[in-house]
């Protein structure tokens, strides 16, 4: 039986999430109906765009639909508490973009919501799911590095300014070289120091997080919004050798891999699938990975994704809830979380 999603937004991302869905088997992968909020005519020309058979003017009237199996939440960051409480107190599973939560402490409500239903809850953090970042999580798990010192994770874009409700380039961007930080070290890090880059009007437009672990290890981290566009990278230092995510690190396809790899060349391409759909961001193609994982969860009656788990999502609020304090953008009264 296929996988009977519900859309809760009709933004951008929604547009790209249900693209990338509707390019894999009908049979297993169907969107059933869409929801935006306080305007049905949105949810209906999206609707008829994707040949959709139902459409709510309500984000509540998507909840209670039975229909629906789970509900991709694509709303703007500040939203994703509250939708995530509404979907799973009506028995929805739910995939939230990502950051899943603004604080820890909304992370924290919304997993233990998730645990007390006994449903699927996930934070759409797509890059833990690309080929290109499997192949690095084994390539460090081979210990082909040695005794991995120090990551260095960079998101850069010149996409410049965020909706005004959608919080600054903390929340935007952070996340992914965070991820990488996490997947190497696996635990919550002893020490956090922030610096950040505020606009003229007191937005965040980017900064840098050094992050240190109990065994001296650290990951340094840097986000920017309103750089120049550059190589988006990754490098994993060992005492062995190397490993390098050359490009494009939250979407990535080539891997630098070591000279100690048994992997038998240095650098592999892995290409994403062919489709002459057109996309609003870069390699958005690429969310099939993901939803193909949370179908695989779904079938195994599991609720929690062994890629992208809770405690991956509460570990990585930690850190921005820290980070967040330590450059005043921590309320999301206070102006700075906003350009």
């Amino acid at each position: 039986m296929a996988t009977r999603w519900g859309i809760c937004s009709t933004g951008l991302i929604a547009n790209d999430f249900v693209t990338a869905l509707k390019s894999l088997p009908t049979d297993e992968h169907q969107v059933v109906a869409v929801a935006a909020q306080s305007d049905k005519s949105k949810a209906e020309s999206f609707a008829k765009k994707y040949d959709i058979p139902a459409a709510y003017g309500t984000y509540e009237e998507l909840a209670k639909d039975p229909n629906v199996e789970i509900v991709y939440i694509g709303t703007v960051h500040p939203f994703h508490h509250k939708a995530c409480l509404m979907y799973l107190d009506h028995g929805k599973h739910v995939l939230c973009e990502k950051p899943l939560t603004m604080t820890l402490e909304e992370a924290q409500e919304v997993t233990a919501k998730a645990k007390e239903k006994k449903l699927f809850l996930m934070e759409g953090l797509w890059t833990r799911f690309f080929p290109a970042y499997r192949a690095m999580v084994e390539e460090v798990s081979s210990g082909s590095l040695g005794d991995v010192r120090c990551v260095q994770a960079t998101a850069v874009t010149s996409t410049g300014q965020v909706k005004p409700v959608a919080g600054g380039a903390l929340m935007a961007l952070a996340c992914y070289p965070i991820t990488f930080v996490q997947q190497v070290f696996k635990e919550r890090p002893e020490k956090i120091v922030a610096l950040g880059q505020f606009s003229e009007e007191g937005g965040d437009l980017g900064g840098s997080i050094s992050l240190q672990y109990k065994g001296g290890q650290i990951g340094l981290v840097y986000f920017n919004r309103a750089a120049a566009m550059g190589n988006s990278t990754v490098t994993i230092h060992g005492t062995k050798a190397n490993l390098q995510v050359p490009d494009d690190m939250h979407t990535p396809t080539r891997v630098t891999f070591p000279v100690t790899s048994k992997r038998g060349k240095r650098e592999e391409t892995f290409p994403l699938p062919d489709t002459q759909e057109s996309f609003n961001y870069w390699n958005s193609i690429g969310f099939v990975y993901e939803a193909q994982a949370v179908r695989s969860c779904l079938q195994k009656g599991l609720t929690e994704c062994p890629e992208m788990t809770h405690e991956d999502s509460l570990t990585a609020m930690y850190i921005l809830d820290e980070v967040s304090k330590q450059l005043g953008i921590h309320s999301s009264g206070n102006k700075k979380l906003y350009l």
